[in-house]
């Protein structure tokens, strides 16, 4: 009966410590488990509170550069006549001017819609080709290194094994050596030059660069004349230069294109605005300019859109009552 008793009493601290490490363990489970949320998950994403769906644009509080659009769209007359002789207007006539604002914005929208959309067509199409010439560029680099390794492997080999005979001769080995480093060198000069990668030859069709730089366009790379009036405007950063200006200085300083007046300029341009004759000469370098080139006009087109929403969003709240 104390026996009993005694292995009962001692029983009971390791029961108590098993389910202790039990618990620990399903803890542990718990946290690791796939479907289950990590333990003390940090995120440095933040909230804010809810704002109202449809947003409120007052004439006053126009940026400069929204206001610099509705001249060049030719409808900041219509808006200072609608907004500051307000009390003067008959609800037809500020219906009247609020479509033919609505006329003009929507189809701005539209035609900057399109520049951005055929800027991502020929991206495409350019990043298609630049992999092109990247995979074979690799094949033909793995292949030389292959051929340089089995080559100065070779000829290293039997210039040694030349050199176990005592009959034979120093020159016979040290010669294949010496001719194993030749290739090696040879081979290895010939890789730095197919890291460069080869040439492509392009479509030779216009691309959106084309016209801001005087070269052949089709249907297609043509500007739209509010697009056109929008790059050609004054920038926010450099009022003294245009848009257009900017990019220019900014490509010339990244090395997408030439130095004015070096000897490569005029091919350079020729490349990158698709003329047809000078597609042949392109390489990867140049595909790698022409794509950013390209981009930096899809995203000046969306800086257009950015302030058309502007204006439409005024409009909107004229109609809402909220001017």
């Amino acid at each position: 009966m104390v026996p009993h008793l005694i292995s009962q009493r001692e029983s009971k601290p390791s029961t108590e410590a098993g389910r202790i490490i039990l618990m620990v363990l399903c803890m542990v489970l718990l946290c690791m488990g796939g479907g289950a949320a990590p333990c003390l998950a940090q995120s440095n994403l933040v909230e804010r509170e809810k704002r109202e769906l449809l947003s409120v644009t007052r004439f006053e509080s126009l940026s400069q550069s929204t206001k610099e659009v509705a001249v060049q769209l030719e409808i900041w007359p219509l808006l200072k006549n609608l907004y500051e002789q307000k009390a003067s207007l008959s609800l037809a006539q500020r219906l009247h001017i609020r479509d033919k604002i609505l006329e003009t914005v929507i189809e701005s929208y539209l035609d900057a819609a399109s520049v951005e959309a055929e800027a991502q067509r020929e991206q495409g199409y350019l990043q298609a080709m630049r992999q092109n010439l990247l995979e074979h560029r690799d094949k033909r680099v793995e292949f030389n290194n292959a051929t340089n390794f089995i080559a100065s492997g070779t000829l290293n080999t039997i210039g040694s094994i030349l050199q176990f005979s005592p009959r034979a001769q120093p020159l016979p080995g040290n010669m294949n050596q010496m001719l194993g480093g030749v290739v090696s060198a040879g081979m290895s000069t010939y890789a730095l030059k197919q890291n460069a990668g080869g040439k492509t030859r392009g479509q030779g069709q216009p691309t959106v660069l084309a016209e801001l730089f005087g070269r052949p366009i089709d249907e297609r790379t043509t500007y739209p004349e509010s697009v056109w009036r929008f790059i050609h405007g004054s920038s926010i950063d450099h009022p003294q230069e245009t848009r257009a200006q900017v990019l220019e200085e900014r490509w010339i300083g990244r090395g997408y294109l030439e130095r004015h007046g070096s000897k490569r300029e005029r091919l350079k341009l020729d490349l990158v605005c698709g003329v047809a004759a000078a597609r042949r000469y392109m390489t990867i370098d140049d595909l790698n300019d022409e794509i950013n080139m390209i981009s930096d006009i899809g995203a000046l087109a969306g800086l257009m859109s950015h302030h058309l929403r502007d204006l439409l969003t005024l409009v909107d709240s004229d109609l809402l009552g909220d001017n």
